[in-house]
């Protein structure tokens, strides 16, 4: 039986024979990479297109193509064809480059449009879904997009390439609850030593299946085990509490508040340094004397309230039952990682004074301004 045929494009198999030039060879060696010359094959215009269509629609949160899974006769047609094929061309032309592609999108008038167009009225006449790119539409960040932002603002983040996965650290809790795995508990998650380790790019994060990283699976995070086709951007109530009481937002406060502290000494000139580093603007005259008044009130705060240490397990007690006997038993599982853990400085082990920029720098990672592009 024949595995099939490549002839949607039109576009023939390398080294097929002329009977049969869109046939793949019913020989088991080679068909993986027959298939891979033609997805990657120059003449091959669905694959380039739709590659360009999924860069689009990362910077404009909508593709050219709408439905960037199918770009057949159910699905949508381009809202700017010649624009998709310009595109295309010029990626091909940079030697099917990526970077090339982003510099070109980014530098365009219709990215670096404002988000608040004179005409508002007109806008909502003329072009209500944003097709036209009258203006730009403001996209929140993705979960990757948002953790190394933050990262890069509090100074953590590595920008070494290549390389093992890294394991970031996630809500305790979660990492140490027991998972099952071909009837046994699979091992506890467990971190990477160091924070250099620790605060890599979330492209080198590795993905436990059946144990999704809470902060990054609340800010809709795809499974990595489904295709798919436009990221979810859904705004829901947990996304809110993650920002502002989870242990990771608390951390890279901390590491934030540090910083600002370490470059200058007086609040004012530090609520200006965390504006240009956190917005790339000053604050306004009224910011920063609300901001100023908020620091000097949590400054008293803290210096009333103590938190507690943080302390992680070298072992967890995991619980049982035996197959055959049925037989309740338990077992501790050692946790190495946590015997020489280098762990995120923590609020117990800083001032009052770093405390209180803390929750300033928790403010402007919450804000708007911070976690869209306008």
């Amino acid at each position: 039986m024949s595995p099939g045929v490549l002839s949607a494009c039109g576009l023939p198999v390398r080294d097929a024979t002329d009977q049969d030039p869109f046939a793949i060879g019913k020989e088991i060696e080679g068909r993986r990479l027959a298939l891979a010359k033609w997805i990657a094959d120059k003449k091959n215009p669905l694959s380039t297109r739709s590659f360009v269509n999924r860069i689009w629609q990362h910077h404009f949160g909508t593709g050219i193509v709408g439905t960037a899974n199918n770009f057949g006769a159910k699905g949508d047609q381009p809202s700017h064809p010649e624009l998709l094929d310009w595109l295309t061309k010029q990626f091909l032309a940079n030697g099917g480059r990526s970077k090339p592609l982003h510099r070109l999108i980014v530098m365009s008038q219709a990215y670096r449009r404002s988000s608040r167009h004179p005409d508002t009225q007109l806008v909502r006449t003329v072009d209500p879904t944003g097709q036209l790119l009258a203006s730009f539409r403001p996209r929140r960040l993705t979960a990757e997009e948002l953790r190394d932002a933050i990262l890069l603002v509090t100074g953590e983040l590595n920008p070494e390439m290549g390389g093992v996965p890294i394991m970031p650290e996630i809500n305790l809790e979660v990492a140490l609850e027991p998972r099952m795995i071909q009837f046994s508990i699979a091992p506890a998650y467990q971190p990477s030593r160091t924070p250099q380790e620790r605060n890599r790019r979330s492209i080198y994060a590795y993905r436990v299946r059946g144990q999704a990283d809470p902060f990054m699976e609340v800010m809709n995070l795809p499974n990595p085990n489904e295709s798919c086709e436009v990221r979810d951007v859904a705004a829901v109530s947990p996304q809110a509490f993650t920002l502002m009481n989870s242990d990771v937002m608390t951390d890279r406060s901390i590491a934030f508040a540090q910083r600002l502290q370490a470059q200058h000494s007086a609040t004012a000139p530090q609520i200006t340094n965390a504006f240009e580093l956190a917005y790339g603007r000053r604050p306004r005259s009224q910011e920063l004397k609300s901001l100023s008044d908020y620091v000097e009130d949590m400054v008293r705060y803290h210096r009333q309230h103590k938190p507690e240490a943080t302390v992680y397990p070298t072992s967890v007690t995991r619980s049982l039952v035996e197959e055959f006997t049925g037989e309740a038993f338990t077992f501790d599982e050692i946790l190495p990682v946590f015997e020489d853990y280098v762990p995120d400085t923590k609020s117990a082990s800083v001032s009052a004074e770093v405390r209180a920029l803390a929750d300033l720098a928790m403010l402007l990672f919450n804000s708007n301004e911070f976690v869209y592009v306008y």
